[in-house]
Formats: structure tokens, C-alpha cells, sequence
């Protein structure tokens, strides 16, 4: 078993997981010419002398680091005169910084790194939605040589051909997106535009509120969502998988250490949600209620902040998973069934989520809610400026 993990750039995080089976940490500087797949408010500052350091660090224990270059969408500054010439530059700032690979996501840069430096090994980002082998494949004949999975991490017959393909196969662990996310094309987009110069434009990822509301709707979406229990990390071995990353690069260093533990010891006693990302509910909440300190349109933040808070105390019981839980999933066609039609997510939840203590069974999901397609603009930056103010009950300082 191999771990990727997520790094802060606290030299600590390096000393703290030496003894684990951590074999390369992967992050980037908020803002880049491609942009690196996280919101810059999100993440920590760090300068080139910094970035330097944690690499030494990082290679004085004899790991590897990746860069995120892994944004989706770098709209249309690729097609301007001098762009590839400036993006091989920054690559090859990256590799003097000390880099070891790259995590990419959009083809023509795949194939411009490894035309510059042949030898670099090259991560696709699961922002490139590897769904089939063929379309891993085409990523694979660029210069690619790992798929990185997380949609399609309970595909099995994909994961299977995947790795007769000849492809190194990394699964995302602890991300709690929801089963065939309608808001993920719009999220990734968004992740990626934001952390491009001048496109720091927002405060908070809206798709992520209408994520929540999904799981605020129907908690049943929080057992047939995408990650994956430290204890079932041998059904993916078996299918030809030893390398799974773990992401929160965002995180505090006692948050990524205790998660990564959990996947090396292949068993967490307790909450699992300790250990994903599980920003649906959090980080909502937190944006409405900014939004409602602002007095921005309270007829639709008000009820909005309500159902979340119907969801602020939630414990994913892992000890109380049924044996089999993912070799279950693993045999059945996710992709072709509705969640109502096979139930076996909906009867795990009833066993092992709480809800204020109580199973889904109890709980009582908002009814009808305002659209909060409304809120986009309150979330950009630009809001500040008066730019809701034209909008019904609407007040921005």
C-alpha cells in the first residue's frame, strides 16, 4: 500500500507521518497560470523559499512531491500567443523547485510536459472524470502514467480495466461527494477558474450549498456517496489497486496525520466523518450565515440556513458498517440502477447514521425550500461593491 497525501506545507505534517506509508504528498501555490483545483481562500499562503523548504523536508524522507497543475478549464488563455511558452516555464520553475511529478488534468498540457521532460512521471487529476478505459487511454499514449479515480472509485469492472490497460490506478479515499453529482462539471469549473490570476472572484463555491442540499434532502446520499472505508482497502488490492490518496491540503497537520493513520491501520473506530472532507453540511452553513449577518435576502438564506441546521450534528457509525459493505457495492450497477430501486444504501444509513442521535428513519427533511440560485452573486467578491443591491431584499455593508 502506498498513501498520497495532501500537504499544508507545515514541515511537521513530514516528521509526523514518517513511519506511515506515505510515498508523495501533492499541493501547489493557491494561485497559478493553470490554476491548481482548490479556491485560493481556502488554502495556505506559501512563498517560493517556503515551497522549497517543505520539499527538502519532504525529500530528506525520502518521498516525492506533485504539483497541482490540475485545473479543467483555463478559459481560453491557452489559445493566447505566448501561453504554452509561459506554462513550460512555470513547469520548469516547479522542477528547480525541486517537484517530482505533476498532477494534470486537460490533455494538451499533459502532452506539453512530457514532449519538455519525458521522464517526469505525470498523474491525470480526477478533475479530467476518467470514466471508461478508453478515455484513459488516450490520457496514457500523451505521457500519463497513474489515473487518479474518484467518481468512478466503486466502479469496479472500470477500476479491473484500468489496470490491464497498463495504467497505475490511485483512488481518492475521503471525499464525500455525492453519487453522480450534477453540480461536479459546474464545481471543478469553478475551483479551477478561481485559482487562475484574477480569478480569485468569489468567497465560496456555490455548487457546494447545492451539494448540501441533496444530502440535507435525503441523508441516505451520505452512505451512497464516493469515499471509501480505511477497512476496505483490500477490495481495491485485489482488483490491482496499492496506491490511494488522501486529500485535505486545506487541513490542519493533527487532521491529515489522523487520517492518514486511519487508512494505514485499515480500520477507524468512531465518527468516519472525522475523516472526510464533509464540507456539504459545514461549509453552507458557515457561507449562509455570513450571508444573513449581511442581511442578504432573508426570505431565501433564512429557510435555507434552517434545513442545514436540521443537519448539524451527524455521526456516520463505523463500527456499525454490515460485513461485505463495499464487495456489495462492487457487485452491484450503480450506474444503471436508481438508489431507490436497489435500498442497500438507504438500509446501511438506517444503521449506521445519526442524525441528533436518531436514524434517518427519524428525521424529517425540510419541505419545499427556496431556489437558491438567487445567492450566486452574494457569493462573489464583487458583492461587497453594491452589486446585490439592486437585488429584493438585498443589503450588503
Amino acid at each position: 500500500m502506498e498513501l498520497v497525501l495532501g500537504t499544508n506545507f507545515d514541515d511537521t505534517l513530514v516528521e509526523r507521518v514518517s513511519d506511515l506509508p506515505v510515498r508523495s504528498f501533492f499541493a501547489g501555490f493557491p494561485v497559478s497560470l493553470t490554476g491548481a483545483g482548490r479556491p485560493p481562500y481556502i488554502l495556505p499562503e506559501i512563498d517560493r523559499d517556503g515551497f522549497r523548504r517543505h520539499l527538502k523536508a519532504i525529500h530528506r524522507q525520502g518521498r516525492e512531491f506533485y504539483a497541482t497543475l490540475n485545473s479543467n478549464d483555463l478559459g481560453l488563455k491557452e489559445y493566447g500567443s505566448g501561453y504554452l511558452d509561459a506554462f513550460q516555464r512555470e513547469v520548469g520553475e516547479l522542477l528547480d523547485l525541486g517537484v517530482d511529478g505533476f498532477v494534470v488534468a486537460i490533455p494538451a498540457l499533459v502532452q506539453a510536459i512530457h514532449r519538455a521532460h519525458p521522464s517526469i512521471p505525470i498523474s491525470v487529476s480526477s478533475f479530467a472524470r476518467i470514466r471508461s478505459v478508453s478515455q484513459a487511454e488516450y490520457f496514457l499514449r500523451l505521457g500519463a502514467d497513474t489515473i487518479i479515480l474518484e467518481e468512478g472509485n466503486r466502479n469496479f469492472p472500470l477500476i479491473r480495466g484500468l489496470v490491464r490497460a497498463g495504467a497505475r490506478v490511485e483512488v481518492l479515499t475521503n471525499q464525500t461527494c455525492i453519487r453522480e453529482c450534477p453540480y461536479r462539471a459546474h464545481h471543478l469549473n469553478t475551483s479551477s477558474l478561481c485559482s487562475q490570476p484574477g480569478g480569485d472572484l468569489l468567497w465560496f463555491e456555490f455548487p457546494i450549498l447545492e451539494c448540501g442540499l441533496e444530502v440535507v434532502r435525503d441523508p441516505r446520499q451520505l452512505i451512497s456517496s464516493i469515499w471509501v472505508r480505511p477497512e476496505d482497502l483490500s477490495t481495491y488490492e485485489e482488483a490491482g489497486v496499492y496506491r490511494f490518496k488522501i486529500s485535505g491540503r486545506n487541513r490542519t497537520t493533527e487532521w491529515l496525520d489522523h487520517a492518514a493513520r486511519a487508512y494505514t491501520d485499515r480500520k477507524y473506530h468512531g465518527n468516519l466523518l472525522d475523516i472526510l472532507s464533509f464540507v456539504q453540511i459545514k461549509a453552507p452553513s458557515k457561507a449562509l450565515a455570513t450571508l444573513a449577518a449581511q442581511g442578504v435576502s432573508p426570505t431565501v438564506v433564512g429557510p435555507l440556513r434552517e434545513a442545514f441546521a436540521g443537519m448539524d450534528d451527524v455521526v456516520i457509525e463505523n463500527d456499525a458498517f454490515p460485513p461485505g459493505f463495499l464487495r456489495h457495492i462492487a457487485a452491484t450497477d450503480c450506474e444503471s440502477r436508481s438508489c431507490d430501486e436497489c435500498g442497500y444504501c438507504g438500509a446501511v444509513a438506517e444503521k449506521v447514521v445519526r442524525i441528533r442521535g436518531r436514524p434517518p428513519s427519524e428525521y424529517r427533511p425540510p419541505g419545499p425550500l427556496p431556489a437558491p440560485v438567487g445567492l450566486l452573486e452574494a457569493f462573489g467578491k464583487s458583492a461587497a461593491n453594491g452589486s446585490l443591491t439592486e437585488a429584493p431584499e438585498t443589503k450588503v455593508p
